[in-house]
């Protein structure tokens, strides 16, 4: 077996015998006398080396800084809200998946809100606010007051975004879910037009709450009953929040309150939100539930919903319905907006088709829609130039005349309205906004890093400072690249099983799956030649075999396993996809024998061994009947028969997002973490025997992920983590195997966010790349900067080494 792995390899001689069982001090490895005189000797070479290492290497090293900043890629993310004050001075909007950002007319680009210079130092923890941001908006009479909700809390500024406080009183912490369906619902939060302290905030479950100090206390408004659970048969409370207008009639600013709770209808206020009742309708039917609306001069209310495909009209104390007898076909409306200068209407469905009405709703037009790529923009957001071009919130400048901005899927985007033209053209304005989510990145010696992720595929990155003028494996709306594997046989090699999220529609072109490989280094890719249909699936179904985990053999491109989502049975092939063949494991219980029950989970448990032609390894968590299976399972034969080497769970929680690491170039060694920040049991586990044995890393735990990088002398790759060394989390950095520490980040370019994958640099020592659940990537390498903390605004961050 050790034969198996490489672990008694006879090539082996001399200094390279040494340093081997150097790295594996502490196991029995030989017997009798001479075997204690070679482990004293190594012993002793051992120390002698650490102890150089430290007189001559980590003073070099204690002195050192890192330089953090993002790579560019640019966009990728719901922008679902879009506020701005009355004198166009300070606009905002919110990400379905982290933060918030501030337009920056200093930086022309926008700026992240969500960080540690801004943010309460109770959130400065692991994964501290690793979600989107449910509401934010700008006081209209104040361009420096903004109220921001994320993460059960009510958060407030008083200097334009630099500095937040949240409020410690009931009733926080609420339950609500930015990127929930009703994402592009709102405003969940309306201010006063005058008075900047008063404010209103709507909760799915919760009911509708105010405050008359600025956030400082909240207190329930009993009037608004809470929103109904549209959607019973799902767990939890499934609804959009309670959404509020302030009524403007005549322009004025001294009209009532109205707000819309899903199922209940429409209530008004006349003494500024603190109680309400049932907004009278002549006995005329109204909507029972809202998207978006908006007040015109006349204080004519339009409103349109995207549940029951209608858009509404509230004049004169009656409703009319403009979707049954209005003109208005029957869509699922997304937005509205009124221009603020003449009577002109904007009715927006959520696929971007726009209706225009230039007499009060009374006739409509139906306009084109066509996108493109504004100056300093990213490049590859041209692909936004489509039909479908989802929308969220859209809102007249109040300044400039006749534009008209939107939150839209990739992006922020604008267009200058003319009456006389039948098309609206989209501009992006999206630069600054770093909205993706990280699922891999992976390099090759020689070769640019490939960054993976969801929803706009896999970026090749020679330039880490310029945004992406393309992604692979084609550029198509939408692609997720779970995974991007290498093999040591051919570092211009790389395998993906990148698959389209829409797994409801939009296979007609054969593409569902683009799984394959390069052979240039992710310049170009070959789908595979076939898919093979895994057991509980049908061969019509284009994605039966999409999404998971891959991997390629350490010695043979040919070679490669693939594991798919829904727990559906891995397979491999030693032809390059032209075949394949089930993974059979001992004991199994079919149909569904995987390993990876869903696709949204940013899980890694297939790995090829770092030497070791067709040897690779396999975590099974025992998910439904396959119990038995739960372990380490390693083949030695490029996937045709498995060996179960160690039964039970490797650390606890493997189920979710547990990482499998392969040491490069070191036979038989794996790293394991659970990916688990807020689990116990969970540290940082090692094997140096394919998976037989396990010990744990001392201190070292909370790992979200590890990765392996260019040794700083020939030896050993510098490892990098994100997780906790005794007790405290950051980056770090060991340079001797993990006997030692460096921390080389604590929460990097201010970032609060939920780390879903670490990759390296195996050309430049120090250089780690570090992939976020909804802000994108990462670069940290050492260079001679001036540490000083992260500071509001920055787009890079100089840490020094401790």
């Amino acid at each position: 077996m050790l034969a198996e792995l490489g672990l008694a390899d006879p090539k082996m001689t001399g200094r390279s015998l040494v340093a081997h069982r150097m790295w594996r001090l502490g196991r029995p490895f030989d017997q009798g006398r001479s075997s204690m005189m070679r482990l004293s000797l190594s012993v002793s070479l051992r120390g002698f080396a650490l102890l150089l290492w430290g007189l001559v290497v980590l003073p070099v090293a204690r002195a050192e800084t890192y330089l953090w900043r993002p790579v560019k890629i640019g966009g990728g993310g719901f922008i679902t809200g879009y506020s701005s004050d009355a004198s166009g001075s300070t606009r905002v909007v919110r990400a379905d998946v982290y933060g918030a950002y501030i337009w920056s007319d200093t930086a022309n680009r926008w700026v992240q809100l969500v960080t540690t210079a801004s943010m309460p130092s109770t959130f400065h923890v692991q994964n501290g606010l690793n979600e989107g941001v449910y509401e934010v908006v700008v006081a209209p009479s104040d361009a420096r007051r903004i109220y921001l909700a994320l993460k059960g809390r009510v958060l407030t500024s008083r200097d334009g975004g630099r500095s937040f406080a949240a409020s410690s009183t009931a009733p926080f912490e609420h339950g609500f879910d930015p990127n929930s369906e009703f994402r592009n619902y709102g405003p969940f939060i309306s201010v006063d037009p005058v008075r900047p302290d008063v404010a209103l905030f709507g909760t799915p479950a919760d009911g509708l709450w105010r405050t008359d100090d600025g956030g400082v206390t909240w207190s329930r408004v009993p009037t608004v009953p809470p929103a109904i659970d549209l959607r019973p048969a799902q767990d939890g409370h499934q609804s959009p929040g309670i959404i509020t207008w302030f009524e403007k009639p005549g322009g004025q600013v001294a009209g009532r309150v109205w707000a819309m709770s899903a199922g209940n209808g429409l209530f008004a206020s006349s003494d500024g939100g603190r109680s309400f009742s049932r907004l009278a309708s002549d006995g005329q039917g109204g909507p029972s539930l809202l998207t978006q609306g908006a007040f015109a001069r006349d204080g004519t209310f339009f409103g349109v919903d995207r549940e029951t495909r209608m858009a509404w009209r509230y004049r004169g104390g009656a409703w009319q319905s403009l979707t049954s007898n209005g003109g208005l076909p029957s869509l699922p409306f997304a937005a509205v907006a009124i221009d603020p200068d003449d009577s002109r209407i904007l009715v927006i469905d959520q696929s971007g088709t726009v209706f225009r009405s230039n007499d009060g709703g009374r006739l409509w037009t139906r306009l084109a829609h066509e996108s493109r790529v504004g100056s300093g923009d990213p490049p590859w957001l041209r692909v936004s130039n489509a039909s479908y071009f989802a929308m969220s919130r859209i809102m007249f400048d109040p300044v400039k005349k006749d534009r008209l901005w939107a939150g839209a899927g990739m992006g922020v985007f604008y267009a200058d309205l003319s009456d006389s033209s039948r098309t609206v053209t989209w501009v992006s304005q999206t630069r600054g906004i770093e909205e993706l989510v990280a699922n891999d990145v992976n390099q090759a010696p020689g070769q640019a890093p490939l960054f993976a992720v969801w929803d706009f595929g896999i970026h090749v990155k020679r330039d880490l400072t310029a945004y992406s003028t393309s992604y692979g494996p084609k550029e198509r709306v939408l692609i997720a690249a779970q995974q991007v594997a290498l093999t040591p046989a051919n570092p211009r090699f790389v395998v993906t099983n990148a698959s389209d999220t829409r797994t409801s529609c939009c296979s007609e072109d054969g593409d569902a799956v683009l799984a394959g490989y390069s052979l240039d280094g992710g310049d170009s890719w070959t789908k595979f030649a076939a898919l093979p249909t895994p057991p509980g699936t049908r061969p019509e179904d284009p994605w039966r075999m999409a999404f998971g985990t891959i991997a390629v053999s350490a010695g043979d491109t040919n070679n490669i396993v693939w594991e798919p989502t829904y727990n559906r049975a891995p397979f491999y092939t030693k032809d390059l996809g032209r075949s394949w063949r089930r993974v059979v494991l001992s004991g199994e219980s079919l149909p569904f024998t995987g390993s990876h029950p869903h696709i949204y989970l940013s899980r890694k448990t297939l790995t090829a061994d770092g030497t070791r032609p067709g040897v690779f390894y396999l975590v099974h968590s025992g998910e439904g009947a396959n119990q038995r299976l739960q372990g380490l399972w390693r083949t030695g034969d490029g996937g045709e028969t498995w060996r179960h080497v160690f039964k039970g769970e490797i650390a606890p929680n493997t189920g979710y997002a547990a990482k499998l690491r392969a040491v490069p170039g070191r036979p038989g060694e794996l790293f394991f973490t659970s990916g688990i920040p807020y689990a116990t049991g969970t540290p940082l586990r090692r094997s140096r025997d394919g998976g037989e044995t396990w010990t744990s890393i001392r201190g070292v735990s909370q790992v979200d992920d590890i990765a392996f990088g260019r040794p700083n002398q020939a030896g050993y790759p510098t490892i990098f983590l994100s997780g906790r060394l005794n007790g405290e989390y950051g980056f770090w950095r060991s340079i001797d195997e993990g006997e030692n520490w460096t921390k080389i980040g604590a929460f990097p370019v201010g970032s609060l966010d939920q780390v879903t994958v670490l990759g390296a640099d195996t050309d430049h020592f120090g250089r780690v790349y570090v992939g976020y659940m909804g802000s994108g990537f990462l670069v940290g390498e050492p260079a001679d900067c001036k540490a000083k903390p992260y500071a509001f605004g920055e787009d890079a961050e100089c840490f020094s080494l401790r």
